[in-house]
Formats: structure tokens, C-alpha cells, sequence
């Protein structure tokens, strides 16, 4: 019996015999019913009417089911002696039954005198019960809609009670599905951009060779928020005395006024990060590049490239690992935190945060120090093929209103800022906080002491002895054998596909047999991991024939399959 901790230990606690507050008789057909307080929890007259009638809504395609209030049983009995009334055989074999127990004392007499179940997808929890632990015992991916049945005799408040409970679940299970739709988008956008970012592997050296390179050394860590206005013209006097590392978003910044950084740091498989080089196009060292960055970026710039990846888990990173040296760089969720995570990764002994505003004085915003941005105001030829409505939004200023407030950016990142001593507990980390919210647990500092003779020629002396291009790569054969793989399951899908209408009289069959298959090539091409399993997702959802199931499972995996063999058909082209 699957049955609650908290719900167990109310069982131990409770008296083996009824109080004076429950009556137990007989109706008039002869079963036995319950009362408390008078109030009747059973029908005095027909139990089998009253089970069909609470069981009357109940969706066969939906495999949750919440039972809000027990009785005596009765409810639940009579649904698994007539389960295939209530769901398809399909449904049956992933179906899970949440019982919600309103009273205790009532449960344990019904489990002891009248009915008990020991079946594996049944669940008792207490009224009481956490949603966290509701939560561990639901799979919300493999849930494709919720039922909720309750017991006719509960009290409006317990009616109530079991509508926010159905809710609360509705709710998580919306954001779990949500979720992975989410995922399922950014990992397309980050796929297709490593997929094409593959050509600049046999151009760029993987960053494990960078691992505690600069060790003893200082550096400047710079964003472009709007209090880097003060430490510019001190940094452009010392330059050749500062060790610089920018994000992508700074290096226009620091272009405008005539500082060329070291290292610059993007991460963003996004359109506008890449603006900041379509536009600027000075010369720097290194470029320290997520290989899921936007693919324009590399192709606008000529500095060596230092490659990464954030994102292990993804499919096309694990295929690709096993061709070529693709370290993990564990990075935290920005391009300004992956930049000190890189420092720290790097070796540096102590570094300057600067333009790390995070809140902005005054709701300044930091696209109105970016180059680019300005530019694209302007509608210079070279962004005139970026034109969209993001022109009259960034121009006329449309979105300033829902600029989050100071108060609210600062917040949601003082959790992040209070691990600093930990995280980076080998590099001391120190802000220039001029006009910006102060932050308890980063120390202010002086970009005075910075200042070290001819550290910028020390630091490129290094990177230079390390950086050589990767050559021995088999990243084309890698993406070869790949596209083998997507042609083998695209002409199986296409082919039965062609044979639906032949095989109608087994259609339940092909549907499984096709699903199996499916599920096959998610392990054979990785690639397709994340955006299969959306689609198997979506074609168990809802109430569809089997064959309209068939449809859209073998469509969309087409459909997605085709995506990608077109991508790596023509990244093959230039490898």
C-alpha cells in the first residue's frame, strides 16, 4: 500500500474504535454506511448510483486521477471493478489514482472492516500533505491531464479544499509541460548554432588548455552598465597596464572609446548580442565563444577563438565530445557570471569588477551605452537586414516602462552574490561600486590597484605560447555519420508513413511499433533527445484516433529530422 508518512503516522496514532461522532448503520440495501455529526458520508440508499454519479466527468484519455475525500471506499472500489468503462487500455497501463484522505478515523475503520487496495498506481496522502511530496510522487512529464473526482458528501470547505489542491497540481503540471516546451526551443536555437559554429573547431582551441594559465595575475572583469563611465578614461591613460576580459555587450563600449580588450566572453546563441560585432569590427586577441553562441558572431570577427560549452547535457554536445576536445566551462546563468567564472577557471588571482551595475542608478539602461544599439537606431546599411519592430521599440524608448525597477534586479541576484566567498573561494573578487547598489558580500575596490606594468604584454605572452588551432579534429565525420543516422530513420518514417492506409486494420500496432521506433533513434542520434520527446509529448496529449496520433507523431519527427539533416548536409559542405 502506497500511503503517505505523515498519513501513516496519523494511523498509528489513531484509536482502533469510533468515537461518539460516528454512526455506523445499514442502507436500505443492505451496506454498510457511515455518519459523522449526523451528516451522512454514503447514500442511504443506493451506493452504485452515487459511485456513477461522482464518476460521471471523468475524461478516459486523462491518466491522473485525484480522488478528494475516501468515505468508506465505496468510490474507489467500484472504479476498479469497472475500469475499462472509465479509461482505454492504453490509458490503464500508465494511470496513476491519488487518493486525498479527509478523515482519518474514518479511513483506517474502512481499510480494517470494508475495502483496502494494494495496488502499485494507487496513492493515499493526507489533506495535509505538502505539495512537495504530492510532487514526488507524480511524473508531470508523463502525465497528459488530470481528473478529479470527489466525494458527494464533503462540506463546501472541503469542496474547496480539493479545488486549490486540483490547482496546485494543474498548475505545477502546466509549468512542467512548459517547461519543456521552453527547453525544447533554446535547445533548437543552441543545436542549430553549434551545428554551424562546428566549421570554427578546426579554428579555435578548446579553453581546457586555459585552466589555471594566469595564476598570480590580476584582471579587469568589465560589463557596460552605465557606471563604467567613470573608470574609462583612466583605463584608456593605463591600457597597456591592465589585463582586460569584457562580454560581448562592453566590447563596442570600449571600442567607442578607443580600448581594445584581451579576452571578450559570449555565451548568447540570441540575435542581439551578436549586433555588438556586426557592427564594430576592431581587432582583439581572443574570443572565448560558447559554441552555442550566435553563429554570426564568429563570422564577424578575426580574433582567435577560445571554445566551450555550457551545456554538456545537450544531445549534440555528447555526439560531438566523442569527436573532439569540447570542454565544459560550468557557467552560471549570464554572460556577465560565465565571465567570472571563466576568470576563475583561468587561475586569476584576484579581479575588478567594473560596469557590474546589475541595478541601474537612475533606470539608466545599458543598450543606450552599446554601439551597436545606437547604430541600429540609426539603421546603418550594415544592420539594415536586422530591421524589425525592435528598431521603433529601441528608438522611441516603448519598452521603458517594463524596464524592471532597481529594487527588483538587485533582489533576485543577492542570492547569487551572497555564494561569492564560496564559489570563488581562490580568487578574491572586488567591485567599483560608484553610483551603483552596494553589495555586502563583494568588496569595494580601486581600479588603482590594478595597475601592474606591462601586464597586458605578460598576459597575451601567455595565451599566445598556449593558443594553436585544432587540426587533429574529426568533427566531419562526426557530423557524416550523424547524417547517416538521420537518413536511416527519416526513409523508415517515410515509408511507413506510406503505409498507414495499408495497415488500418492494425493500426494500434504500427502506432506502437512507430513510437518504439521513435523512441529508438532518440538514443541512436542524441541530436534528437530533447525535440522528440516534446513530440511524444504532444502526440499522447488530447483525444485523437490512433490514427491521427500516427499522423502527427511520424509528421512532426519528419518535420524535425529534416531540420537537422538539412543543417548538417550543409555544414558537411564546409568542414
Amino acid at each position: 500500500m502506497n500511503i503517505s508518512v505523515k498519513l501513516h503516522n496519523l494511523l498509528k496514532e489513531e484509536k482502533s474504535e469510533l468515537d461518539a461522532s460516528y454512526k455506523i448503520e445499514k442502507n436500505k440495501d443492505n451496506i454498510t454506511i457511515i455518519s459523522k455529526n449526523g451528516r451522512a458520508l454514503h447514500s442511504k440508499y443506493n451506493i452504485n448510483n452515487e459511485c456513477k454519479r461522482a464518476l460521471e466527468n471523468i475524461n478516459k484519455n486523462k491518466n491522473l486521477l485525484i480522488i478528494y475525500g475516501y468515505g468508506l471506499g465505496y468510490i474507489l472500489k467500484y472504479l476498479l471493478e469497472n475500469i475499462d468503462n472509465y479509461f482505454s487500455k492504453e490509458i490503464i497501463k500508465t494511470l496513476k489514482i491519488i487518493v486525498v484522505i479527509e478523515d482519518v478515523a474514518v479511513f483506517k475503520y474502512s481499510y480494517y472492516n470494508i475495502y483496502n487496495t494494494d495496488n502499485n498506481n494507487i496513492f493515499f496522502v493526507y489533506k495535509e500533505d505538502s505539495i512537495n511530496y504530492i510532487n514526488k510522487i507524480i511524473d508531470y512529464k508523463s502525465i497528459n491531464g488530470i481528473n478529479l473526482v470527489l466525494l458527494p458528501s464533503l462540506t463546501k470547505d472541503e469542496k474547496d479544499n480539493a479545488n486549490i489542491f486540483y490547482t496546485n497540481i494543474l498548475n505545477i503540471m502546466e509549468k512542467e509541460i512548459s517547461n519543456i516546451f521552453t527547453n525544447m526551443y533554446f535547445e533548437n536555437i543552441w543545436t542549430k548554432n553549434i551545428i554551424f559554429n562546428s566549421e570554427y573547431i578546426k579554428k579555435s582551441l578548446d579553453i581546457i588548455h586555459f585552466k589555471n594559465a594566469f595564476k598570480g595575475f590580476k584582471a579587469l572583469l568589465i560589463c557596460p552598465g552605465p557606471t563604467l563611465k567613470h573608470s574609462i578614461e583612466y583605463i584608456k591613460k593605463e591600457r597597456e597596464n591592465f589585463f582586460i576580459i569584457c562580454v560581448d555587450t562592453s566590447y563596442s563600449v570600449l571600442c567607442k572609446h578607443g580600448i581594445i580588450p584581451d579576452f571578450v566572453i559570449t555565451v548568447d546563441g540570441g540575435f542581439f548580442n551578436s549586433l555588438d560585432f556586426v557592427y564594430e569590427n576592431k581587432e582583439f586577441p581572443y574570443l572565448v565563444m560558447d559554441i552555442a553562441a550566435n553563429k554570426i558572431i564568429p563570422r564577424n570577427i578575426n580574433a582567435d577563438i577560445i571554445r566551450f560549452t555550457s551545456s554538456e547535457d545537450l544531445g549534440i554536445i555528447k555526439y560531438i565530445q566523442g569527436f573532439t576536445e569540447l570542454s565544459c566551462l560550468t557557467t552560471s546563468s549570464t554572460v556577465a557570471t560565465t565571465m567570472i567564472d571563466f576568470a576563475n577557471y583561468i587561475g586569476l588571482d584576484e579581479v575588478l569588477l567594473m560596469g557590474f551595475d546589475n541595478s541601474y542608478p537612475f533606470y539608466e539602461r545599458h543598450i543606450k551605452h552599446a554601439l551597436s544599439y545606437e547604430y541600429m537606431v540609426n539603421k546603418t546599411n550594415k544592420l539594415k537586414t536586422y530591421e524589425s519592430y525592435y528598431f521603433n521599440a529601441i528608438k522611441n524608448n516603448t519598452n521603458i516602462d517594463n524596464y524592471p525597477p532597481t529594487e527588483f534586479v538587485f533582489e533576485s541576484q543577492m542570492e547569487y552574490f551572497n555564494e561569492f566567498k564560496d564559489k570563488y573561494s581562490n580568487m578574491k573578487i572586488k567591485r567599483i561600486t560608484k553610483e551603483a547598489v552596494k553589495i555586502d558580500s563583494i568588496e569595494e575596490g580601486s581600479i588603482e590597484n590594478f595597475s601592474i606594468d606591462n601586464i597586458r604584454e605578460k598576459a597575451l605572452n601567455i595565451a599566445n605560447s598556449i593558443y594553436k588551432k585544432d587540426n587533429d579534429t574529426d568533427i566531419k565525420k562526426a557530423y557524416i555519420e550523424l547524417k547517416s543516422t538521420l537518413e536511416e530513420f527519416r526513409n523508415i518514417l517515410s515509408n511507413t508513413y506510406n503505409n498507414i492506409n495499408n495497415n488500418l486494420n492494425n493500426i494500434d500496432d504500427l502506432y506502437n511499433e512507430t513510437m518504439n521506433l521513435v523512441k529508438e533513434y532518440q538514443k541512436k542520434a542524441s541530436i534528437l533527445q530533447t525535440i522528440l520527446s516534446a513530440t511524444i509529448l504532444m502526440c499522447e496529449r488530447g483525444e485523437r484516433e490512433t490514427r491521427e496520433k500516427l499522423i502527427f507523431l511520424i509528421a512532426e519527427s519528419l518535420r524535425n529530422v529534416n531540420y537537422f539533416f538539412t543543417r548538417i548536409s550543409l555544414i558537411i559542405e564546409k568542414l
